[in-house]
């Protein structure tokens, strides 16, 4: 997949700007979503095979509700060009906290109805997502979108459909009002250009945080000649630049790319730090090519997205590479069970997707992390959960950080950030002999405390 999500002014989070090419093999469809919470789809559809775990009810529901069920809708690109594992990590830890939460008798007795769509990748099916979970299922909110084309973003704005911790892969979260991404946002969103009218701001203490932990002064960011991985590729290169690294950067051909020169390169100016815009098989070839010049690196850094339990088998033939890969996020290690909150959400995945422990990821933690976001939302709405409350408690002034999962954020609009920033941030490092509940391999928390784990850094703008 291609990670192409530049640093957030607020969170330093990144965006991913995915570039498709005829050169992708369309993905088979296929998403395993048990039955056992009232689950319906839209758009792609499956035979009944497809679809593991069996039929009914809520897991552990009671056998009655107080009242009729609440209905949110879950939109992902899970058949999308980047493949079936691209986009659908959210899903599954939404999907994960809504079952615990009805298994514990639901939202003061209303059971949650989850209905789900895969809109393809495509803009055209992602418009037909929102218009039939919107006009046909009537949810009241949309939860833990995570979505390659948003097209349909401007309609769920209009119907004040409140969106809430999806993804910002796109610059729609950045644009509509009731879209509520899992960063956060101080953005005005009024529906015109993204940003602070077109212009956007990334922070830098991602590179702060290597070049103080580690003193690492030199830097090589590597991307494809595609737009895209370009546009990432230079504000990357701005953000080091501006915090005092060395920088050289490396443009390779996407359909065949020389990547034995970039590590060439990158041995003659004594590369300390790599960053990529680039996909995974990108990464591969690149370390490959490191490893046969006999390249190392102190770090080689990758983004949220990537931060998931399949480096173990996406690096396995570069294990050199392995051993440096780093990971930054606004959100709590997915393997830190120290702490209650990821307890709890590792304790449903092995409950209600036990299939998933080798596709882990700090996505799925993070679409936990917005399923509880709305049923916090929908709890302080009383009796009569409807849209209009549920944004309320969205744009409060008051920082949410979901029971410690998130670094605290929230949606009270602000003017363009000048001067310094405070800017907090999550770190972890792949550990081969690391071990997470049985599982061998493991990313691990490499901060006393995410929260506090914060520096003062200057907001660069950018346009998207």
């Amino acid at each position: 997949m291609l990670l192409n999500r530049p640093v957030r002014a607020r969170r330093g989070r990144s965006r991913l700007l995915c570039a498709r090419s005829s050169r992708r093999a369309v993905a088979v469809l296929a998403v395993l979503l048990l039955a056992a919470l009232p689950l319906a789809g839209c758009g792609s559809r499956l035979p009944a095979r497809d679809f593991g775990g069996p039929a009914g009810g809520a897991a552990g529901a009671p056998a009655s509700a107080a009242g009729p069920p609440v209905t949110v809708g879950i939109v992902t690109s899970v058949s999308s060009p980047l493949g079936v594992d691209a986009f659908s990590g959210p899903l599954y830890g939404a999907l994960a906290h809504f079952r615990a939460l009805n298994a514990s008798g639901g939202l003061d007795g209303h059971q949650i109805h989850v209905v789900t769509c895969d809109d393809s990748g495509d803009g055209g099916g992602n418009q037909t997502c929102v218009h039939r979970l919107i006009d046909q299922d009537h949810v009241v909110a949309l939860v833990a979108g995570s979505e390659l084309d948003y097209a349909g973003a401007a309609y769920v704005s209009a119907q004040h459909v409140p969106d809430i911790g999806g993804e910002p892969i796109s610059t729609a979260y950045d644009q509509y009002p009731y879209l509520y991404q899992i960063d956060g946002s101080s953005e005005p969103r009024t529906g015109a250009s993204p940003g602070w009218n077109g212009t956007e701001y990334q922070t830098t203490e991602v590179y702060q945080y290597f070049r103080q932990k580690l003193g690492l002064r030199r830097a090589t960011v590597v991307a494809y000649d595609q737009a895209d991985s370009a546009r990432y590729a230079a504000e990357l290169t701005q953000g080091l630049r501006a915090d005092g690294y060395q920088v050289q950067s490396e443009t390779v051909d996407f359909a065949l790319p020389d990547f034995a020169a970039v590590a060439a390169g990158m041995k003659a100016q004594g590369t300390q730090l790599l960053m990529d815009a680039m996909d995974t098989r990108g990464n591969i070839s690149l370390c490959q090519a490191m490893a046969a010049d006999g390249v190392t690196v102190a770090a080689k850094v990758t983004n949220v997205q990537n931060w998931s339990q399949q480096t173990a088998q996406d690096y396995a033939a570069v294990p050199g590479c392995r051993d440096v890969l780093w990971a930054t996020a606004g959100s709590r290690n997915y393997e830190d069970v120290r702490y209650p909150a990821v307890a709890a959400f590792r304790a449903a995945m092995q409950l209600y997707y036990p299939a998933r422990a080798g596709l882990m990821s700090q996505w799925e933690l993070e679409g936990w992390a917005a399923a509880q976001w709305f049923a916090d939302a929908a709890l302080s709405c009383g009796g009569e959960v409807d849209r209009a409350c549920v944004n309320s408690f969205m744009e409060r002034p008051q920082p949410y950080d979901a029971d410690g999962l998130l670094i605290p954020t929230g949606f009270t609009a602000g003017p363009a950030p000048t001067g310094l920033q405070r800017a907090c941030l999550d770190v972890a490092r792949w550990e081969d002999s690391a071990t997470v509940q049985g599982v061998r391999g493991a990313w691990v928390t490499q901060v006393p405390d995410m929260d506090t784990d914060c520096f003062e850094v200057p907001a660069l703008p950018f346009r998207p």
